[in-house]
């Protein structure tokens, strides 16, 4: 019966994929900004690269302009500690920098707003599997430390994320997309003892072309 079914899966995704007008892909670029949830001790928020690739396959059997939105990015966040004051009254805070591979997995819907433009808007999970970081340390404003170790067993960050993802924008003569996206975590990656939660969450404004 699972053979059967999964079978079945495989027959309908290519069914919907041959289809060439169905389906889609481009490329993303823009920028993050990120500020986690949690007892991280953030102070404002940190900017950082998006870039990868997207597409976008129609889904008319649900409804005419329902789609599927996926992709594979790799997507910068972390957060600058707020300054706090020493034993030595020296004026101290830190810098954590995560580089994840995401990969949202959203279903939308567009609406035709004239000949060249649509509006759309898409909802749906994401999950995201950390590559590299490094964790910075100022003292006084000049920089007395720094470690690749952002993700460690015992005292820093689990590799694995997920959560939920939103983006809203236009898209212009089928090709150019504006995108104001916001990203909530679900899971708390803290590894650190004794340590509070940490959730990522972000916003990014991207710009896509799509082929």
């Amino acid at each position: 019966m699972k053979k059967e079914s999964l079978l079945f899966l495989c027959l309908c995704l290519i069914t919907l994929t041959t289809n060439a007008q169905s389906f889609r892909y481009g490329v993303i670029g823009g920028i993050n900004l990120s500020k986690p949830a949690g007892d991280t001790g953030a102070d404002g928020s940190k900017a950082g690269l998006l870039l990868g690739a997207k597409g976008e396959l129609d889904l008319p059997m649900i409804a005419k302009g329902t789609y599927l939105d996926f992709g594979l990015q790799i997507s910068a966040k972390g957060y600058k500690s707020s300054i706090f004051m020493d034993a030595d009254n020296n004026h101290v805070k830190w810098e954590r920098n995560i580089n994840y591979l995401n990969i949202p997995i959203h279903i939308g819907y567009k609406i035709r707003c004239g000949k060249a433009l649509s509006l759309f808007a898409n909802a749906g999970p994401y999950m995201g599997i950390g590559l590299w970081g490094k964790i910075k340390s100022y003292n006084n404003g000049k920089e007395t430390a720094s470690s690749s170790k952002v993700f460690d067993d015992n005292n820093g960050l689990k590799r694995l994320d997920y959560g939920i993802g939103a983006n809203i924008g236009l898209e212009y003569a089928k090709h150019i997309q504006l995108i104001l996206g916001h990203d909530w975590g679900l899971k708390d990656i803290n590894n650190y003892t004794g340590a509070g939660k940490y959730k990522n969450k972000n916003f990014s404004l991207s710009i896509a072309y799509i082929f």
